[in-house]
């Protein structure tokens, strides 16, 4: 299978539990509070999705396999953290987790979490290849969330 292949692959996937995630017929707790907890993850969580797609300018891509006249963006969200878009998606489909207070939903968004940080690793092999400047970046910049100095 070859890389594009792959990384399309991994990108109806990734959609695919998104939207089983924010689709899934279940009964909605009407509880305010729990309601209001959804709210605080979704909304910086697309916040985050947001500012990361507009940064990525022309380099953006759904498949992780880097464009050929792409550019490596350390600056905005991903001076802090590699995958921003990830991270984004992540906090804004737990809130719909948090919504809904159902296991299954949290099992889905576990496999969210766990195709993610695959193709995450993936696209990193594939961007350390490309740009001779990411492994350094890699070192002082988290995956989905920021490094904190000591």
């Amino acid at each position: 299978m070859s890389n594009k292949a792959k990384g399309n692959l991994l990108v109806v996937l990734q959609f695919a539990l998104i939207a089983a995630i924010v689709l899934m017929a279940i009964d909605e707790v009407n509880t305010p509070w729990i309601y209001i907890g959804g709210v605080l993850f979704i909304a910086p969580g697309l916040i985050i999705l947001y500012f990361a797609l507009k940064q990525l300018g022309s380099s953006l891509t759904a498949n992780p396999v880097p464009r050929q006249n792409g550019k490596l963006v350390e600056t905005g969200l991903y001076k802090f953290v590699r995958h921003p878009i990830y991270t984004g998606l992540l906090i804004a489909t737990f809130g719909s987790v948090v919504q809904s207070m159902a296991v299954v939903k949290l099992a889905v968004w576990l496999l969210l979490v766990i195709l993610l940080n695959y193709k995450a690793r993936w696209e990193e092999k594939l961007l350390s290849v490309t740009y001779a400047d990411y492994t350094d970046y890699m070192k002082r910049t988290g995956r989905f969330v920021p490094r904190f100095k000591r």
